[in-house]
């Protein structure tokens, strides 16, 4: 039997009437089952619009129902579906025959085993067999180390899953609403051997087995699954009360896993993911395991610099841009009393071509030494030396961020650090790029700046004469000296920091150190496959190190890996992209609408690869039909989040697209995610309330994501292939980045404004009226991805 559903009419005194349905046909169904319903008893109800529904009154039904029903014939309804957006029909005609009971069928439980994979193609195949365990075919519960093959596979196909626990096991269909919800799921007394199957994995495959000892890779990647498995089991007793037992079980076996991942044989970043799942999970742990949980996670990060190891006088780099320089080198001096002294007798010698001006702090070590920074002019590409110089304890970098371009050419430096280094990063939407920072230092202190850092200029000279990135690394440089903590350092920081529009937030910090693990964890891909770890349910180990192929970026390309397998450049391409919708929504006025300031709190991250076989789920918005796992990119937006803006983003790319090169991903990843936060109401308003003001404000954001140093040439190519990715008619890329004007730059609308779209709409109309004409048109189509 159908799930129930309403209709929903407005009363006359302003609230709403929900009238109880049955769903008896929709789409081309719809006709025939109302005529089928016209010979049977009761109260039917014919509804057309975009796809049709003929729908039967829930029994029994009242006489001032059915009055309602029939003066409302010819009339508009909203039609509710479980857990779905209101959708509008037309009532075009109502029906009454006797009333007769209707009654609902109660979920079945699972007798027999489930395909969890049917109808996926080329997915491999996956069971749940009747007593909760999970098989590669049915047949007798696999246990121990034969569990393997089937835990690994469950694990894909629950990080495919971004809200979907146990309690449902498939999620609804993203597309037709009225479809009933699969009633099927794990039931409590099937927990139970889902949880003997987890505990004989652990058995054979533990870090101090034989077989670990053996086969290290390919025993972690069990522990890793079974894992992966277990946090999913916790997360259900949030949704279903009846798996406490079974999720205090499922989080103790976690605990063991943390204490037991020691030895030879075992996988440190495994242990990490461990806390991290737990940490994701407190809500659904008891409160002892919470606080437990709590324990682990700070065990995870340096509490403060290792003072007693840095002996004798300490030096810092400081390498800014050319135009900065001169201007922080008098901030120094002038506002802080640091003074310039000649070059201490075995100083470090400059990058080449570099000259170094050497300042001395007025205040000393904890051992009495002098603190000496030394400044140089960098160039992205170099500021990055002195983390292989010994003679360094830190490196602040202050520089601007060219809306990325210049963190991408940072990150493409081959140094290596040697010795203990702290590192702080003052620049535009640091965050954005922590995670190419922490994978080239990972071994470092890391401070990154969360929104841009602000300066003035000023003088007949125009030269800098206030930083807050100055100000804030004084601070850091006297915590330093005190022996404090980094949560201790990191307050010094926050009582300096200058106004930022996210303090509304508590404990918004400017620069995020180790010691506040908020937003840092987001941003961490221990095993670098594309997907930041908190929200990694499976922490895959048999990686594959896949090279971009610019040229080749719109051939599918079938990786030979599973998707959660890539690695790489493929899935650095991808952070790249997850970083860049972080820039985006900061710096143009066309994403202002998303809820509760999302623009200002890195909601987006890396969701990594899906392909046919592991499409993504739980992904809302999109057109009608649509295959997600076709799709060159998806971004799923969640809400209901415990972060700062109540929700997130995951950017996710096609597996058989991983090879393509960064700057593309960047364009397809931006376009999906815009057209799916128009299609959820994330995004709405003049002039973004036409389909050409959709179409417009996307090519606006393709046009500033291709704002970086590059020969023109390339760069219009790029536009080409994006806009033929998308459907888009052959639009003038001069056009389109003509309307992000200086204007729009001096407001921080670099990737177009609301101002810039009314701009491009009617620039479009006198110069490419076709276009335009195209841009307005009622296919759905326009603008939109191509399926692979």
């Amino acid at each position: 039997m159908p799930d129930l559903i309403f209709l929903r009419f407005r009363a006359t005194s302003g609230g709403n009437v929900d009238v109880p349905v049955l769903l008896a046909g929709a789409g081309k169904d719809a006709a025939e089952r109302w005529k089928d319903a016209l010979r049977t008893p009761g109260v039917h109800v014919l509804l057309e619009g975009d796809r049709d529904y003929a729908v039967s009154l829930a029994p029994p039904a009242s006489e001032a129902t059915i009055q309602m029903l029939q003066a409302s014939r010819k009339k508009s309804v909203r039609v509710v579906f479980p857990g779905r957006t209101p959708v509008l029909r037309r009532i075009a005609d109502v029906a009454v025959v006797p009333p007769k009971q209707v009654g609902l069928a109660s979920a079945p439980e699972a007798a027999a085993a489930l395909d969890l994979t049917a109808g996926r193609e080329g997915a491999p195949s996956l069971w749940l067999l009747p007593d909760g365990s999970f098989a590669t075919e049915p047949g007798p519960p696999p246990r121990g180390l034969d569990a393997g093959p089937a835990l690994v596979r469950a694990a894909r196909w629950i990080s495919s899953r971004r809200t979907t626990t146990f309690e449902r096991l498939f999620p609804p269909s993203a597309f037709r609403p009225d479809e009933p919800l699969r009633p099927e799921r794990l039931t409590a007394p099937q927990a139970a051997g889902l949880l003997a199957q987890a505990r004989s994995a652990f058995a054979a495959a533990g870090a101090n087995t034989e077989y670990a000892r053996n086969a290290l890779l390919a025993a972690a990647q069990v522990r890793s699954a079974t894992l992966t498995v277990l946090s999913h089991l916790v997360a259900t007793a949030l949704r279903d009360p009846e798996f406490r037992a079974a999720a205090d079980q499922a989080a103790a076996l976690m605990f063991a896993l943390v204490a037991g991942e020691t030895g030879p044989s075992a996988v440190p970043a495994l242990r990490a993911h461990a806390i991290q799942l737990l940490s994701m999970r407190a809500p659904a742990l008891s409160a002892a395991d919470r606080e437990l949980a709590r324990s682990l996670v700070r065990s995870l990060v340096r509490e403060a610099p290792p003072y007693d190891d840095l002996a004798g006088p300490w030096r810092f780099a400081m390498c800014s841009a050319r135009d900065f320089h001169e201007g922080e080198v008098d901030i120094f001096i002038d506002r802080y009393d640091f003074r310039e002294i000649p070059a201490p007798e075995g100083s470090p010698t400059p990058p080449k071509y570099g000259t170094y001006r050497v300042l001395e702090a007025p205040f000393r070590t904890p051992s009495g030494d002098p603190v000496w920074l030394y400044a140089r002019a960098a160039r992205p590409d170099d500021e990055n030396l002195e983390m292989a110089d010994p003679a360094f304890v830190g490196v602040f970098i202050n520089r601007h961020a060219q809306l990325g371009a210049y963190d991408m050419r940072a990150a493409t430096a081959t140094v290596r650090q040697a010795g203990y280094k702290i590192m702080m990063n003052a620049q535009c939407a640091g965050l954005t790029t922590r995670f190419a920072i922490a994978r080239a230092f990972p071994d470092a202190d890391i401070y990154s700046s969360w929104d841009s850092t602000y300066f003035r200029n000023g003088g007949p000279d125009g030269k800098m004469n206030a930083s807050e990135g100055v100000d804030c690394f004084v601070e850091l440089l006297r915590g330093m000296c005190e022996k404090e903590t980094h949560a201790e350092i990191e307050a010094r920081m926050r009582r300096v920091q200058w106004h930022h529009a996210q303090a509304h937030f508590p404990g918004f910090s400017q620069f995020v150190g180790p010691g506040n693990p908020l937003v840092v964890a987001r941003f961490q891909d221990v095993n670098r496959d594309g997907r930041a770890d908190l929200y990694d349910g499976f922490l895959d180990l048999t990686i594959a190190d896949l090279a971009e192929d610019l040229r080749a970026s719109l051939t599918p390309r079938d990786p030979g890996v599973a998707p959660s397998q890539i690695g790489g450049e493929a899935a650095t391409g991808l952070g790249w992209a997850a970083g860049s919708m972080n820039r985006v929504t900061q710096y143009s006025d066309l994403w202002a609408g998303l809820p509760g300031q999302s623009e200002l709190f890195y909601i987006f991250h890396a969701g990594g690869f899906y392909d046919r076989g592991e499409p993504p789920a739980d992904v809302p918005g999109g057109l009608p039909g649509e295959r997600l796992g076709a799709l060159p990119a998806v971004c799923r937006y969640v809400r209901g989040t415990d972060e700062p803006a109540g929700m997130q983003a995951d950017v996710m790319m096609h597996a058989h697209l991983s090879h393509a090169g960064k700057e593309l991903k960047r364009l397809l990843c931006a376009a999906d995610a815009m057209w799916r936060a128009f299609d959820t109401g994330l995004l709405d308003g003049p002039p973004m309330h036409t389909l050409a003001g959709k179409r417009g404000a996307i090519l606006l954001t393709l046009a500033g994501l291709l704002e970086f140093p590059a020969d023109q040439n390339f760069v219009d190519g790029l536009w080409s292939m994006a806009l033929e990715a998308l459907r888009f008619p052959p639009i003038s890329r001069s056009v389109v980045r003509g309307c992000i004007t200086e204007a729009d730059h001096e407001a921080s609308n670099y990737y177009g404004s609301r101002r810039g779209l009314v701009q491009l709409l009617e620039d479009l109309g006198k110069s490419d009226p076709l276009a335009l004409s195209v841009l307005e048109s009622e296919d759905p189509k326009v603008g939109r991805a191509k399926e692979i």
